[in-house]
Parts: structure tokens; C-alpha cells; sequence
């Protein structure tokens, strides 16, 4: 690598850190959640041991995470009783390793690469599904540990490959299985940067990880008899608005094809389009409401600018006769394909942005491949200043848009920190309406302590922030 090349990598590494920790900044300052989280770190501050968890949590209804709870003693363990930095350190800390392991994938080696990175890191941030990865903890958000996981078996993959590789990529495999079900789609990443060429994706290593993919079918299904979530899990969104599981079956029935469809459709369509959210096109209700907001139109357009990227980078590909993946941005094309395809399947039961995490990661990968690819054959090719014009806007259009959305999620997480402090103040309440008070009465001090931590925290009262804001930025769908 000569030293020009590793000046426009550090830059780009630079401002992947710099990007990062304005994120971190905003984690940092928020409360921990009450829902989701306050019970699962009080079972963990009183369990023995992360062992102890692990063999607890083997054998459940419907779900197989041992790793999940594991990952959330660990953690109260090393926070040594602070466990509000504690957690929220080691999500920042996750964030700053999940834009790190991006950039690195995108290989950047010189001046034209270096100028299309800023698109490719907002698109990275700015997409929705981004949103799923830190404005929730559950203590330890593993959706955003299955995004970081699936990243470093790419960047694995990426390498010259060896024995050591395919070992870190079935650990990688192991650790992400045994974390969420989606921590599946790191065998798909696998397989698909094999098929599509990668120096570090070796036969061995698929093989290795698709013998890991069974042992984790026999040991789930045969040995503990965990079976699948089912629709009676949790609400979903359809169409315009959010179902009950007694709705569901209300409207479908016992066939329950359709909607398993409509989930997996509308899954990779919020990748691709930013609509639906969660499962509900929310343009169309906000037009039908008569509550359109700039918001709509920027996220939209946002999305058919960089998808509009893809489509016109495989067009030109194709008239080009190349129908094998030649270069880093063709395999990265396919791999992502592969993974929003696989990344949609595992949403049939029911669809929600946070699911869609890891294909949203990966479709920032061909959009800057793209953008990389469009930008070279401009600068070696003469054309009419008019031409250059209308190329130059519509890139600044399309980054300015990413770059709002981006700036979004700061946004999002201050409206956040205001809403889970004030949860705090209602927690005695709620948990003594749903017999948690006395569930945990043993752990009354460390409830204390946290509630006052949370809210002595100094957060921003949305109240007094512009109107415009909410009007612009994303919001908590």
C-alpha cells in the first residue's frame, strides 16, 4: 500500500470516528430504559455467574439467545455497580466499532474513493434501520451485535484468508447464532462472499460454518425443542395501520401465507425505498391523515437516489457483458442482494425496522461502490459543462438529503433521552400494577440508584426545540 493510499484510508477512518462519537456523545447522555431493560440488568446484577445464564437460557419458548444474557452479565460485571455508564459505554463503544468495520470494507484507496465516502457513511447512518441500533438498549442491543458481527465476517472474508480467517469466522458464526435468530444471516454473508469470490471466504470456511448451521438446527429443535416465534409473539404492522395477533387471525385465518408475504416484501422494500415503516406506509397514511411533513419526501427521495445508484450501476454493468462479479463493488452488489433477500425471510412473522438492521448496513456498501464506479468514468471522460452541471446537483441533492437524515438520528435520540428519563418517574407505578414492585424487592437499593441517576440526567426538553425539527427529522415510528 503506498502512503497516498494510506492517507485517503486514515481520512476516511477519521471521519468514520468523528461520525461515530457524535453518536456516542448522544448514547452517553441518555437514561437507561425502563421497559426492556430495568428488569433484565437487575436478573443480572443478582445472577451468579454468566455460565449460570447461559444454561438458563437454553432451553426457551420460541426464542434461543443464551449468548443475549450472557453479553448482559458480562457487562454488569465488568460496570462494577455503575450500571448506567456502564452499558451505555459499551453501546457506544459497539457503535464506533460498527462504523469503523464499514469503512474498512470499503477499501478505500485513493482521492475519488475518499470523495464519495461522506455519501456511503450517511447513508449508513441515516438509513431507518440504523435508528433500530441505537435508540434501543434491551440492556445490550443485539440487533446492533448481529449488524457489528455480520460486518466483521465480511471484513473477514475480505482478507487474504487462511486458517486463522476461518476460524474467526465460525466463532463470529457461533457467537452471533447463539446471540438472535438473525445472527443466521452471518452464515448467508459467508456463503455469499464465497460464491461471489472473496479471497478470505474459503470452501473450508462455508463448510465449516454450514456443519455450525446444523449443529445449531439439532441442538435448538432436537435437544431443547425451541421452537419459532409465532404471530402471537407481538403487533404488526399491515398496511396503513398496526395489528393485534387476534386481529391477524381475525382477518387471514389459520392461512397465514399472504401475510407471511406481505411481512417479507414490504421488509426488503423499507431497505430499498424507506417505505413501509415497520410494515405500515406511513406516506400513504400521512397523506390520507393530511399530515404530510417534509420528512416524507426527503427520506423517499434519499432512498431513490441511492437505490437509483445500485439499479443504474448493475445496468451499466450488465450492457457492459460483465455477468461475473469482477471487482470489490460488483461482489458487494451481490452480497447484498443475497443478505436483504435472506435478511427479509427471517421477518415472515412479523416485520419491524430493528430486523432489517444488517441488510440496511450492507446497502450502503454497493451505493458507495456505485458512486465510486460513476464518479472515475465522469472524471476520465470529457463532457459538456450542461451535462456536468446536472451530474454535480443531483449528487448534491442526493448527499444532502442522506445528510439530513443522518443528522436525524441525533435528533431522534435527544427526543429519546426525554421520554426514558421521564418513564423513571412512573416506573413505582406501572411496576407495582404489574407486580414487578414485589417481584423485585430484594433489589429495592440498586432500583433506586438508578432511577436517581436517570433522572438527574440533563436532557432536552423537546418542548423547547424548533418545530421545524420534527417536521424534517425522523421520528420514533
Amino acid at each position: 500500500m503506498t502512503l497516498a493510499s494510506r492517507q485517503v484510508q486514515f481520512a476516511a477512518c477519521a471521519a468514520a470516528v468523528v461520525l461515530a462519537l457524535g453518536v456516542g456523545h448522544d448514547l452517553l447522555h441518555m437514561p437507561l430504559q425502563v421497559s426492556d431493560s430495568l428488569s433484565l440488568i437487575l436478573d443480572a446484577a443478582i445472577s451468579p455467574s454468566a455460565w449460570s445464564d447461559f444454561r438458563a437460557h437454553l432451553s426457551e419458548v420460541a426464542y434461543f439467545r443464551p449468548m443475549r444474557f450472557v453479553t448482559i452479565k458480562v457487562v454488569a460485571d465488568l460496570s462494577d455497580g455503575n450500571y448506567a455508564l456502564g452499558y451505555r459505554l459499551f453501546h457506544a463503544a459497539l457503535v464506533l466499532v460498527f462504523v469503523v468495520l464499514f469503512v474498512r470494507a470499503l477499501q478505500v484507496r485513493d482521492r475519488v474513493m475518499l470523495a464519495a465516502t461522506p455519501l456511503a457513511l450517511t447513508v449508513f447512518l441515516g438509513i431507518h434501520t440504523f435508528l433500530g441500533t441505537v435508540k434501543e438498549i434491551y440492556p445490550t442491543n443485539h440487533f446492533l451485535q448481529i449488524a457489528v458481527l455480520a460486518l466483521l465476517a465480511l471484513n473477514l472474508t475480505q482478507s487474504k484468508g487462511g486458517l486463522l480467517v476461518d476460524v474467526g469466522l465460525w466463532l463470529t458464526f457461533a457467537f452471533a447464532a447463539l446471540t438472535l435468530e438473525s445472527g443466521l444471516l452471518v452464515w448467508v454473508v459467508i456463503v455469499a462472499a464465497w460464491m461471489t469470490g472473496m479471497p478470505g471466504a474459503s470452501r473450508r470456511s462455508v463448510a465449516g460454518a454450514t456443519l455450525l448451521v446444523a449443529a445449531y438446527a439439532l441442538i435448538r429443535f432436537g435437544m431443547f425443542n425451541t421452537g419459532l416465534p409465532t404471530i402471537e409473539e407481538r403487533s404488526t404492522g399491515y398496511l396503513l395501520g398496526t395489528l393485534s395477533p387476534e386481529q391477524v387471525r381475525a382477518r387471514f385465518g389459520d392461512d397465514l401465507t399472504f401475510f407471511h408475504m406481505y411481512n417479507v416484501v414490504s421488509s426488503a422494500l423499507s431497505v430499498l425505498f424507506s417505505e413501509p415503516r415497520s410494515g405500515v406506509w406511513a406516506f400513504v397514511r400521512a397523506i390520507r391523515g393530511d399530515q404530510v411533513a417534509p420528512r416524507h419526501f426527503i427520506q423517499i427521495g434519499a432512498s431513490l437516489f441511492a437505490t437509483g445508484l445500485i439499479a443504474a450501476y448493475v445496468i451499466s454493468r450488465l450492457k457492459a457483458g460483465i455477468r461475473w462479479p469482477q471487482t470489490l463493488a460488483d461482489r458487494h452488489v451481490i452480497i447484498f442482494a443475497i443478505v436483504l433477500a435472506a435478511n427479509a425471510s427471517i421477518s415472515y412473522v412479523y416485520t419491524k425496522d430493528e430486523i432489517m438492521s444488517v441488510a440496511g448496513a450492507f446497502y450502503a456498501l454497493p451505493v458507495f461502490g456505485a458512486a465510486v464506479y460513476f464518479l472515475r468514468g465522469w472524471w476520465e471522460r470529457p463532457h459538456s459543462w450542461v451535462a456536468t452541471m446536472a451530474v454535480c446537483l443531483l449528487f448534491v441533492a442526493g448527499s444532502s438529503v442522506w445528510a439530513v437524515r443522518a443528522a436525524g438520528v441525533h435528533h431522534v435520540l435527544r427526543s429519546l433521552a426525554f421520554v426514558q428519563r421521564n418513564d423513571w418517574t412512573r416506573l413505582e407505578r406501572e411496576w407495582r400494577r404489574d407486580g414487578n414492585w414485589e417481584r423485585y424487592s430484594g433489589s429495592q437499593p440498586l432500583i433506586q440508584s438508578l432511577r436517581r441517576q436517570a433522572v438527574a440526567t440533563r436532557v432536552v426538553n423537546p418542548y423547547f426545540e424548533p418545530r421545524w425539527m420534527e417536521r424534517v427529522f425522523d421520528i420514533n415510528y
